[in-house]
């Protein structure tokens, strides 16, 4: 009897509506397996009209492997629902990988001597293109440094508006005017990226100060501060080394010894948005869900005034005035029960993912995140589409902007997971950005992630300099595996915290190899745990830390009694026979 039933309810449910996109598919076919789409933004509509007439079904939206380059990015509102019934999921077919593209291939190379190589791209010269990243079979290749490699230059003095630098020695160009060449200061937890108006042997002017002002010589270009140069044509002179003229709309690249660039896929990002899930206040995104897709190729435009680093991806000019963050790549603002699943985010100018106002129970889960420019995935993203500052009052410092809790408490996001990722190499191009953040949230879960390869910090919990109460409570970050961190900059560690943040724990993660690089400056440790100002109310439960350049712990402006300690373990090495072996196993992505 219960097997008839069985099978009398597997006979009833109804079967999911889908349909199929391909690249060899026309966007005048029914989008059948027999006759697919072209593209995702077709088959989108296509769900559009049976979410318009309600659903009564699952829909599946299959993906055949294959390049999807966008022209323009991927929108979804209210009218591209689920229901509660109802979940709508656009997957890749079985077995094969769909790669979602904002970029555009770059043929036709030149040789032009001497191991370079040109292209002339018409729209840049035009004007109607601009990109700083390029992607040659999957890598990111550097633009033109000086000094090249790793090596590194440093500030001698600075003006007191700090737009006049001058370094310990001329770069290899004569005159940077023109050229859009960037001064990148490493400052002690971020970096600054201000372009040069011109130069005189080591005497560089900038269009803007170099720094977020302030904040002291902390964020700010001063003497002793280690800088390099990048972006112009005379610093191309490294295999994969490269440079775009936006005047003459010439594209030059370095090449190695044997190489013919027109035997390689050269990719530079066109979109700054591939994809975007928007609801409003009224009506949010519901239940649609991706899954298995790569999404690859994301711009990020310098802003006018540069990238004046504060802190995971937050910028700005002055303490008093508006605070930026980077852009996502993939973004969610009043999306509820949405879903990246199994899905891989890569080569992007700025942060991966992210999750915005009135976000709940949304889940990033089983993705690779890795070579971004910015954050790997934001819980808690202030800002919204067009560059908009970050909005509230209050803060650090009388800063109006930075360390603000949402004008209205009901946006907080909450019970949002990042679970089971495998996130690497983010802050690939802003070196202070983290690869998991969570701020001004609720419940926001944090579990099971393997976080490695970052030039600062890992996961950063929490964004107010006081011990005041926001909305940020309830976090649980466990089981995750964080290693080989701050690689490049100071101040932070595998986990870093800050703020008041009640019933927020801290559980079996496991934590190592905390790096200090040699022109990390300033002199603040970098550590396993950093608890920062304020941090109070967590739980901090069976971590295990092991081989720091600082301590395992570190607290400033906050004390080891204002949290509650339980069965961790700290200094304790696998070559102990102490150390916790089968706890150790549990953290990382789940294998089952």
């Amino acid at each position: 009897m219960l097997g008839l039933l069985l099978i009398l309810t597997m006979v009833a449910a109804p079967q999911p509506t889908t349909f199929h996109v391909a690249p060899d598919g026309s966007d005048d076919n029914p989008g059948t397996a027999a006759a697919p789409f072209a593209t995702l933004a077709k088959a989108r509509d296509a769900v559009r009209g049976l979410v318009r007439d309600g659903l009564e079904s699952d829909v599946m939206v299959l993906v055949r492997g294959g390049t999807y380059y966008l022209d323009e990015p991927l929108a979804f509102g209210p009218e591209d629902s689920g229901t509660g019934e109802h979940a709508v999921t656009y997957s890749a077919y079985p077995g094969e990988t769909p790669v979602i593209s904002g970029g555009c291939a770059i043929t036709g190379w030149q040789e032009t001597g001497g191991g370079k190589w040109q292209v002339e791209l018409p729209e840049v010269k035009a004007g109607a293109w601009q990109f700083r990243q390029l992607f040659a079979d999957g890598q990111r290749l550097p633009r033109g440094r000086c000094p090249n490699g790793d090596g590194l230059l440093h500030v001698q003095s600075v003006s007191e508006d700090v737009t006049e630098i001058v370094l310990d020695r001329s770069p290899s160009a004569a005159d940077l005017a023109g050229m859009d060449a960037e001064l990148v200061v490493y400052n002690n937890w971020s970096i600054s990226r201000v372009r040069i108006v011109s130069s005189d042997g080591p005497k560089l002017k900038t269009a803007n100060p170099v720094g977020w002002i302030g904040h002291g010589s902390a964020t700010t270009a001063s003497p002793n501060k280690p800088c390099c140069v990048e972006n112009a044509v005379e610093f191309v002179d490294e295999p994969g080394e490269w440079y775009v003229d936006r005047r003459s709309g010439v594209l030059t690249y370095m090449a190695a010894e044997g190489e013919d660039p027109n035997d390689r896929q050269f990719v530079a990002p066109r979109l700054e948005h591939l994809v975007i899930v928007k609801g409003r206040p009224d009506a949010p995104v519901r239940r649609v869900r991706f899954r298995g897709l790569a999404f690859e190729h994301a711009e990020w435009p310098l802003p006018e005034f540069g990238y004046l680093g504060i802190q995971a991806g937050h910028h700005g000019t002055h303490i008093q005035k508006p605070t930026y963050v980077l852009p996502l790549a993939l973004g969610f603002v009043r999306a509820e029960d949405c879903a990246l699943e199994d899905c891989r985010v890569a080569h992007t100018g700025a942060t991966a993912v992210g999750f915005g106002a009135a976000c709940r129970r949304n889940r990033v889960e089983g993705c690779h995140i890795e070579d971004v420019g910015g954050n790997g995935i934001m819980v808690g993203w202030r800002s919204d589409y067009g560059g908009v500052p970050v909005v509230g009052a209050g803060g650090h410092s009388g800063s109006p902007n930075l360390a603000a809790d949402w004008t209205d408490p009901g946006d907080a996001p909450s019970q949002n997971v990042v679970a089971n990722c495998v996130l690497r190499n983010c802050a690939a191009v802003n070196h202070g950005c983290v690869a998991i953040y969570d701020a001004f949230c609720a419940g926001t879960r944090i579990a099971h992630n393997l976080v490695h390869d970052m030039p600062y910090t890992g996961i950063s919990v929490g964004f107010r300099w006081d011990m005041s109460e926001t909305t940020q409570r309830d976090a649980v970050i466990e089981y995750n595996h964080v290693h080989d961190v701050m690689k490049k900059l100071a101040d932070g560690g595998c986990i870093y915290t800050l703020g008041w943040q009640p019933g927020t724990v801290l559980r079996g993660n496991l934590l190592h190899d905390v790096h200090r690089s040699g022109f990390a400056h300033g002199g603040a440790p970098n550590n396993g745990i950093f608890f920062d100002q304020g941090s109070k109310g967590y739980l901090v439960e069976g971590n295990i830390i092991y081989n720091t350049s600082g301590k395992p712990i570190r607290f400033n402006q906050t004390a080891k009694e204002h949290l509650t300690w339980k069965d961790n373990h700290f200094g304790v090495s696998p070559d102990d026979p102490a150390f916790p072996t089968e706890a150790a196993q549990k953290a990382g992505p789940d294998q089952q």
